[in-house]
Order: C-alpha cells, then structure tokens, then sequence
C-alpha cells in the first residue's frame, strides 16, 4: 500500500482548496478499497488453502492414532496428541483470520455506500435552489467533513490488512477494526440525518405545490 502520503497531501490540500478535496479524496479513496479487496481476496485464498493443507494432516494423525494400540506405545500417542492440538489451534488461528478479512469486506462495502451517498447528496444539494451560497458553503463544509473521516476510515482498514501479514497482536487488530467499523456507522448515520435535514428545511421553503414537486423530484422522493 502506498497512499498514506497521498491521503495526507489531500488533507493538506483540502484546507487551501476545498473543491479540490472533495474529488481528490473521493479518487485516493476508491483507489485504496480497490487494493484493500485485493488484498482480502489473496489473503482468503491463502488461508482456505493453509486450511486444506491443516485438515489433511490432521486425518492422517488421526488416522494414525486408530491404527495404534495406545496402551502399548503412550508416548507416542501423547506426542500425536500434542500434533494434533498443535493443528487444531492452527485452525482456529486460520478461522479468525478468515473472519477478520470477512468483516474487514464488510466494513469497505459500509465505505464504498458512504462515499456513494455523499456523491448524490453533494451533487444534489448543489442543484437545490432553495439554498444561498452562504448555505451552500456550510453545507460543503460539513460534507467535506465527513470525507475527511472517511479518509482516515480507509487508511484505518489498509493498517487491518497489513496487519495480517504481521505479526499484531489479534487484541490490538481486533480493537482497530471495532473503533473504525463504530466510527463508519456514526459517518454514515451523519451524512445521513444532515442530508435528511436538508431536504426537509428544503421542502419547507417551498413556495407553492409545483416548487414543492420539483425538490420531490430532485430527491428522489414520492
């Protein structure tokens, strides 16, 4: 992964031009879930090929273990014990990774609805005539607001899937993906009720039945 200091520049830049934050952002965002599924997709694969592997072996050992007469050679099964354990905790290890790269999807389809969401509601507000550049503004503002948390969401799930490929520990991996998964809720939830507040003080401007169907039409709404 190599956009940490892309994702920064974008910050930086966003504080002297704003528009050019949001489309730039948006780009470094996609681009990023893009090589984070990637990776995902590679990372699933080689573990449900570690698990094929782990469970052939473990048949054999328990194969082994039939065929013996355990109370003639207790060592040795106490070893083919240890092994198997030893396979079985492999496993386990194999079955949460897989299912932390299931949720880590999971969070980056949450993602890739946010930024969809913010597309439409960035471009509809704009088209809404029932707000003043002033408003408008604000309204930019806080939308922009909540792309820049996106930023630092994404950059949170690339350290999830490096981590993987580390040696972090399982609490700390586990921790990162709970607090960014809580904070891409609460993005969502906000972009969500700030867009539903718009188009309500929208509705309320109205001045007459056709100007009421027309912000109807522009959102969507029935």
């Amino acid at each position: 992964m190599k956009k940490a200091m892309m994702i920064a520049m974008l910050i930086l830049l966003g504080m002297v031009v704003p528009g050019a934050r949001a489309s730039a952002q948006i780009e470094v965002i996609e681009e990023v879930i893009k090589e984070i599924i990637m990776a995902i997709d590679l990372g699933i694969q080689k573990v449900q090929t570690e698990t094929i592997a782990l469970q052939d072996a473990q048949k054999m050992v328990e194969n082994a273990m039939q065929q013996t007469h355990l109370n003639d050679i207790t060592d040795w099964v106490q070893k083919q014990k240890d092994l198997y354990q030893g396979y079985y905790r492999e496993l386990w290890e194999i079955k949460e990774a897989i299912a932390g790269y299931k949720r880590v999807k999971d969070l980056i389809a949450k993602q890739v609805q946010l930024v969809s969401d913010y597309r439409q509601a960035y471009s509809l507000v704009g088209r809404d005539k029932h707000f003043s550049a002033d408003e408008l503004a604000h309204i930019y503002h806080v939308y922009d607001g909540i792309l820049a948390q996106s930023v630092e969401n994404v950059g949170a799930l690339e350290k999830v899937i490096n981590a993987f490929l580390t040696q972090m520990d399982d609490a700390d991996r586990l921790r990162i993906i709970d607090e960014t998964g809580r904070r891409i809720d609460k993005n969502s939830t906000d972009l969500r009720q700030f867009t539903q507040e718009n188009i309500m003080l929208s509705l309320q401007r109205s001045r007459d039945q056709s100007d009421l169907q027309t912000v109807r039409s522009l959102y969507g709404l029935q």
